[in-house]
Formats: structure tokens, C-alpha cells, sequence
């Protein structure tokens, strides 16, 4: 039987990225078995992958590391002792597996070669004599201090000791869960989508069932599992983590409308000025309640004398505890004057949401093209952190416009995706752009518009007519472009 890998894995090892190495099989017509692929075809793909670094993962890492705080999730990157040591003796049991059919192969080749020996001494056959001195020289070979397939069973080995990989089922998703995570905390980090509710083992809305692995009990909880959901291989997602690539049963929040309608109070953690009229705001969720939201998405906030406003979340939905807003300076508007003039400062904000439809379509694997005008740039940077951390795209291509020439920080941290990330393409368009100059723009720079998923988001004047002059192209399917209107906050036409 030919040895597999999963396509997530064998692109880990590969140093490349899932979506490229998927580009790659269609390229090449190499078939993959349900997600899986051969190490040969690997291989052939790849002949000259250096096993001995991980640069796309290293890369990926850094980058999700600055798009987003993980200390909330994980207070280190090995896994906790017991839970290594229960990895470790169950890749010493696939060693030792391992090794007996080696044994087994070095006694059958031996018996094979008696056999053919009693063979030649009862009848007199030179294509038996042939046979045997051609296999009696191949065992006096040493064996090859190098095998690129053997040591791609010790990088794979390697990497489910320290980061084992969830699939999902019926959706096909994968991840990795690694450090002190939960099998619940990887998959949102991944930007997975699964149902769960309190996520500290109170509620049981996480609760999921074990398919395929092994699984092991890492944190305590409330919810009871009654006998017969344990038998029939049920667990906490939110307390439990994996020891093995593991498949799950598990239910997953596909549309916007499958996400409840949530109210959490939050604290406000920083605010940081960016610029005399742009701030970031950061809000911080109590542990026991984190907002569960698709990147696009927005939510209304709240504060305790009764001002409110709608703003579009900044931040990643794998992170929902840490929540992120650019507020802009707008006249008559006091949520945001008490954002300027400090008073909401270290204050308590209800959040109430999530609300619309502007969503990437996380599923797609062609190219994603975000055009953010101005306070569009909120809704976006969602999306791009979403795209990252889910990693299906084969390309992802942010063009901004008015942000970046008035605000540095955005300006640097657009560069800093362009320069972790090799398929990542990031330009600046000026501020006095005309909708038609940035429909040229994209027509010039981002490639095969007509087969891309494409997401504009930005004020009504500028981002309707890009909208409509793109949805005019004759190849441009409609089905491909969407469009939000960020004109007094987050919420979508």
C-alpha cells in the first residue's frame, strides 16, 4: 500500500502552501485520494524539497503571530508534558508497528530466497540460478544512508508528535492543533467556523464526535457527557485535545445566519491614534463569552450613557476574545469622541452582533481580490487575516485606497503580508484614484479577474461605481463580486 499524506501535511513538509500545492497536483494531473496524496507523486512533484527547514510555515507562523495575540489561547508552543508524552507513546507504537513489518519483509525475503534455493537443487533453471544471485547481492548492499521517502515518514511522525491534524467531517476542513491548544482553540485559529458556546466546558454546545484517532481530556468542565455519548466517542471540543491526526463529526456555522445573534460585554483593553482622525480601537471579551463572527462581519457597540454605532470588525474571527475597530473622528458622533477624547478609556462597551453578509467565501480555492477604499479597510483586513489563517486561496490580492497615504500603520502592516507571504500582492492607490483609474488598476494588476472572488468594500461614491463598472465586464460572473457599503459603519446594502 502506497504511504499518504494529507494534502495540508504534505505541503507543511513540502515548505510550500496548501493552495499551491494544490495548483501544483491540477498542473501536473496528479491525483489526490480524498484529500490525501502519495509521498512518490509528492516526490515527483517536489524532487528537490529540503526536508530540513519549514519556511512557509515559519512564515504562516509569524505572520498570524502579528496579525493576531495567541497568548489567550496558549501559554506555550509544546504541548503540555502529559499530553506529549501520551503522543509519544502512541508514535512508539507506530514504530514499533513499523518495524515489525520490517522484519517481517527481511524474513520473508530470506525465506524467499530458500525457497528459491530448493528450488534450483531439485530442477536446474538458469532463469532461478539468475534470480537468486541478483537477490542475494541486493541484501549484501548496505542500505542508503539517505531515502528522501524515509525521511519524510520521520518529518511526518515528527509533525504529529507536535502538531497533530484535525479533519472535520462531513466538511473536509483541516487543521493543525498545536502548543497547549484544544482541539475548539486550533480550529478557530485555523478561521473555522464550529459551533461552540461558552468554550470553558460549561454548556456542551461544543460537543463533537470522535471518528477516527485518538483523543485525550485536557481541562475540566461542567457539562456532564453521559455514558453512552462518551462509548459512542463524543468529547468536549473546548476540553479535549488531539494525540493523533483525528477525524470528527462536528457541526460547523456555514452562512452568516447560522451564527446566533450574540450580546457580550467587553472591556475596552487600548485605544491607539493612528492619525489625528483614525483610531484602533481593542476590546477585550470575558473568557467564559468570546463573539463567535465571520470575517466581514460587524456588530453594534454600546456604551453605558447610551451612545452607540455600528462598525465593522478589523480583527480575525479566530480570535474572538480580542476585538479589534478603526473608528474614525465623525462630527455629532459621541461613541467616537469618547474613543478620541480618552473618556472611554479602561470603560465596559456592549457588544451586540454579529450582523451582515459581506463574508469570504472560505470554501473557494481561486484567487481573492479585496479592494478597500478608505473605512472599507476595517471589513477587509478581517477577510485577508481570515484568508491567511485558513490558507485555501491560491493567491490573495489587496489593493487600498486613501488609508495607507494618510495612515503609516496600515500602510506597514499591508507590506508586512506582502513580505511574509509569497502569494500575497499589496498596492497602495492614491487617494484621488477615480473609481475608473482603480477599475483600470485591477484590470493591469490582478490577475484573471473573471475567475477570482472578489470583495470591495468602502464608501457608497467611490465603492458602487467600481462595483458597477466591474460587475460590466463580460467575463465577470455576478456571483463572484461582492460589495459592502461602510457609510455610517458596518452595516451591508
Amino acid at each position: 500500500m502506497p504511504q499518504l499524506l494529507t494534502l495540508s501535511r504534505a505541503a507543511r513538509i513540502a515548505g510550500v502552501t496548501r493552495s499551491e500545492l494544490q495548483q501544483r497536483l491540477r498542473d501536473q494531473n496528479t491525483e489526490a485520494f480524498e484529500g490525501k496524496i502519495r509521498v512518490s507523486d509528492l516526490l515527483q512533484l517536489y524532487p528537490d524539497v529540503n526536508l530540513d527547514s519549514d519556511p512557509v510555515f515559519e512564515r504562516v507562523q509569524r505572520i498570524k503571530t502579528e496579525a493576531r495575540p495567541k497568548s489567550e489561547y496558549t501559554d506555550g508552543w509544546m504541548p503540555e508534558p502529559e499530553v506529549l508524552l501520551t503522543r509519544l507513546k502512541q508514535m512508539n507504537r507506530v514504530l514499533v508497528k513499523t518495524k515489525a513489518a520490517l522484519y517481517d519483509r527481511e524474513q520473508l525475503l530470506g525465506d524467499l530466497l530458500e525457497r528459491i534455493q530448493e528450488t534450483t537443487d531439485r530442477a536446474a533453471s538458469p532463469a532461478l540460478d539468475e534470480l537468486r544471485d541478483w537477490l542475494e547481492a541486493r541484501l549484501r548492499e548496505p542500505a542508503p544512508e539517505e531515502d528522501k521517502r524515509a525521511e519524510i515518514f520521520a518529518r511526518d511522525a515528527f509533525f504529529q508528535v507536535l502538531a497533530p491534524s484535525v479533519r472535520i467531517s462531513p466538511s473536509g476542513h483541516e487543521f493543525f492543533v498545536e502548543g497547549n491548544d484544544t482541539i475548539l482553540e486550533a480550529g478557530l485559529k485555523a478561521g473555522l467556523n464550529l459551533d461552540y458556546g461558552c468554550s470553558n466546558g460549561n454548556c456542551g454546545a461544543c460537543k463533537t464526535r470522535v471518528i477516527a484517532g485518538k483523543v485525550k481530556e485536557v481541562r475540566s468542565h461542567d457539562f456532564m457527557l453521559s455514558a453512552q455519548e462518551r462509548d459512542s466517542g463524543q468529547i468536549l471540543a473546548c476540553s479535549w485535545t488531539a494525540v493523533t491526526d483525528i477525524v470528527l463529526e462536528a457541526a460547523e456555522a456555514r452562512q452568516p445566519q447560522d451564527l446566533p445573534l450574540q450580546e457580550i460585554r467587553a472591556n475596552v483593553s487600548r485605544i491607539e491614534h493612528l492619525s489625528p482622525e483614525l483610531a484602533l480601537l481593542q476590546l477585550k471579551t470575558p473568557r467564559s463569552k468570546t463573539l463567535r463572527f465571520m470575517a466581514g462581519q460587524g456588530v453594534e457597540l454600546s456604551d453605558d450613557t447610551g451612545n452607540h454605532a455600528r462598525y465593522s470588525l478589523a480583527s480575525c474571527p479566530c480570535d474572538g476574545r480580542n476585538l479589534q475597530f478603526f473608528v474614525e473622528r465623525r462630527d455629532g458622533d459621541t461613541f467616537s469622541q469618547r474613543v478620541f477624547d480618552g473618556s472611554l478609556s479602561g470603560q465596559s462597551v456592549q457588544v451586540t452582533g454579529p450582523e451582515g453578509t459581506f463574508v469570504l467565501q472560505d470554501d473557494s480555492t481561486a484567487p481573492a481580490v479585496f479592494v478597500a477604499i478608505d473605512n472599507g479597510f476595517s471589513p477587509v483586513r478581517s477577510l485577508v487575516e481570515h484568508a491567511i489563517s485558513i490558507d485555501h486561496q491560491e493567491s490573495l490580492n489587496l489593493f487600498v485606497a486613501g488609508w495607507p497615504e494618510r495612515v503609516p500603520h496600515i500602510h506597514n502592516l499591508c507590506r508586512a503580508w506582502r513580505d511574509a507571504l509569497d502569494d500575497f500582492h499589496y498596492r497602495s492607490i492614491p487617494e484621488d484614484a477615480t473609481p475608473e483609474a482603480i477599475i483600470a488598476q485591477l484590470e493591469r494588476e490582478a490577475p484573471e479577474l473573471s475567475g477570482s472572488e472578489i470583495y470591495i468594500a468602502g464608501p457608497v461614491e467611490k465603492a458602487q461605481a467600481v462595483a458597477d463598472g466591474l460587475r460590466r465586464l463580460d467575463a465577470l460572473p455576478a456571483d463572484q463580486l461582492r460589495l459592502l457599503i461602510t457609510d455610517g459603519g458596518a452595516e451591508p446594502v
